[in-house]
Parts: C-alpha cells; sequence; structure tokens
C-alpha cells in the first residue's frame, strides 16, 4: 500500500539512475551524445488527444556543455532522442524522440545551461504537406492510413476505434499538414489521436489500446508508488449523460517511459483498485537531484472498455 512517510525510495535509487541523450546526427559528427556524465534536467509532457494541442512536448537543460558541443547544436529542427532507466533493471527506455523547436543558453550561477523545447514528431506533423484524395467508400483507417504514409519519420501503432470502418461517403481531400488532417478527422469520428517516440496512435475518446489487461503493468508501492492516488474531477466536452464519460483519477510513480497516453495500467492501493487508462502523463527529472517521477492522470475502466480477467 502507498503512503506518504518520510522515506522517499527515490532517494535509495538515485545513484543506479541511468540516461543517454542524443542531439543531432551524432554517428556523422553533427551532433552531441551524453551518457550518463553531464547533469540534465527535463520536464516531459503526454497526452492521450492532440487535436487541442501542438504534440506532445518536452523541456531539456544540458549544464556545462563545452564550446565545440554548443557549435554541433545550432541548427534548426535538430533530431532529439532522450533515454531513461535504472541499472540493474531493464536498463534504458526511449521518453523522448522529436525535433527541437527552441533553443537558448543562459547562466546560472557558475553554469552554463542550453536548454532545448522538444516536440515530439514535430517535423513530420508540422512541416509535411499532404496532396491527396481519399475515395468515396474508402475508410476511416484507409485515410488514417494515408496520412501516416506522409509522415515517413512515424510508424502506425494501435489503431483502434468503432469508427475506423465507417466509409468516407464522399471522399475525403487531403490538403495541409498531417496534423491538421488528423485533428479534422479524428473530431469528425469521435476519435483521439497523439504522436509518442514518433509513433501515431488512434483510439476512441477515453479508448485504451487494446482491451486486453494481461499485460498491463501493474502500479502499487512495490512498484515505485509514490504517496496515496486520489480520484480528481476530470474536465471534459461530452454530455452529461454520455456513457464514455468516466471519473478521474491521478497518481505518482518512480519514472517509467512505458508509461504512455492510452493505455491500461491496474492500480492496487488500499483505497483504490482497479483498472485505469492513462489520459496524460509528466514526467520530470534530474539527474544530481531528487526528481525523478510519472505523474499520471487517467480514467477509470469498466468491464465494457476492456476484459477483466478474475484470479
Amino acid at each position: 500500500m502507498a503512503t506518504t512517510t518520510n522515506t522517499d525510495p527515490q532517494l535509495t535509487r538515485k545513484s543506479d539512475r541511468l540516461y543517454t541523450l542524443t542531439v543531432g546526427d551524432y554517428n556523422k559528427g553533427q551532433g552531441i551524445q551524453i551518457e550518463d556524465s553531464l547533469r540534465i534536467t527535463f520536464d516531459v509532457s503526454k497526452t492521450s488527444d492532440h487535436k487541442n494541442n501542438n504534440g506532445n512536448s518536452a523541456s531539456i537543460e544540458i549544464y556545462n556543455l563545452n564550446p565545440e558541443q554548443e557549435r554541433l547544436l545550432d541548427s534548426h529542427y535538430l533530431e532529439v532522442s532522450l533515454y531513461v532507466g535504472y541499472r540493474n533493471e531493464e536498463g534504458r527506455k526511449l521518453l523522448v524522440s522529436g525535433n527541437v523547436t527552441e533553443q537558448s543558453t543562459i547562466k546560472r550561477g557558475t553554469d552554463t545551461i542550453t536548454q532545448l523545447i522538444v516536440g515530439d514528431g514535430y517535423v513530420n506533423l508540422t512541416k509535411a504537406r499532404l496532396s491527396a484524395m481519399a475515395s468515396p467508400g474508402q475508410t476511416v483507417e484507409d485515410v488514417l492510413r494515408i496520412i501516416t504514409d506522409n509522415m515517413p519519420g512515424v510508424s502506425r501503432g494501435s489503431i483502434v476505434g468503432t469508427n475506423l470502418s465507417s466509409p468516407v461517403v464522399q471522399g475525403w481531400r487531403l490538403s495541409g499538414t498531417p496534423k491538421d488532417m488528423l485533428d479534422k478527422l479524428t473530431k469528425a469520428y469521435g476519435l483521439e489521436y497523439h504522436v509518442s517516440n514518433n509513433v501515431l496512435t488512434v483510439t476512441d475518446v477515453n479508448g485504451p489500446t487494446t482491451k486486453s489487461t494481461v499485460l498491463c503493468p501493474v502500479i502499487s508501492s512495490e512498484t515505485g508508488m509514490i504517496e496515496t492516488p486520489f480520484r480528481t474531477q476530470k474536465q471534459t466536452k461530452l454530455p452529461k449523460k454520455d456513457k464514455r464519460i468516466r471519473y478521474g483519477l491521478q497518481f505518482k510513480v518512480l519514472l517509467d517511459a512505458t508509461l504512455l497516453p492510452s493505455t491500461v495500467v491496474k492500480l492496487e492501493s488500499r483505497n483504490i483498485n482497479g483498472f485505469f487508462r492513462i489520459d496524460s502523463v509528466r514526467f520530470s527529472g534530474d539527474t544530481r537531484g531528487k526528481d525523478w517521477y510519472a505523474e499520471c492522470q487517467c480514467s477509470e475502466m469498466n468491464d465494457t472498455d476492456v476484459t477483466i480477467v478474475s484470479k
């Protein structure tokens, strides 16, 4: 059971933290790669639906780069990947994969700090231009496939939803950026989408990526839950009696990069137990400080949302 105590399990694992940060094309000498050496901090936000925002974003601060490293970062839309994890467990897992949209350098005391603002799949979502036509009779899923084919750096993840097989009766003109078209299509057919780590995921509103709960992560004090989970009041634009409305939940755990939006977790605590779909997650970390957490906002799942297997 998770409770608030004076003992923070994070402190006992601080020396076990691992990270690898790559910016630019390091293998061709046109970028940098830092592994477990310089201090970095990060703040990463991911959400299950990108219609009302510019996609997942991250702020990464790197302390005390040398002048040559700083020079290699002087370019537009550099590709970024950040892997984080723990020693003696499953090692490093991908947390961020995207493009630098803003960059700045500041002095803070004796430190020189380079800040990178990163958009997940930013170039593929907002810089590509579509010019295509889905024929009458093709389905919503066919249109999604056309959009994905025009984002060569983005792969198809879970594409699930009740309206995916709906025919586009009058055809669908694809003109604009992939994000423009994903926004328009998913709004018209009651779907959510997000691009995380350059993988496109599409689900129903409040829907999980899979109905199976067999392999979903278990969130408990034994697996790294911090403090006590609590229910929240979800903000939604759905009508009050809409069956898709679920009550909300928030929990905090030791950082785990596999906690992604739209996936289902099993919560085990003294006051709340059950299956929950992650709506959004915020990761915060400091390789020299206390922070190394994930905070998840979730929706309750019932037996119509997922297949609950009793032991």
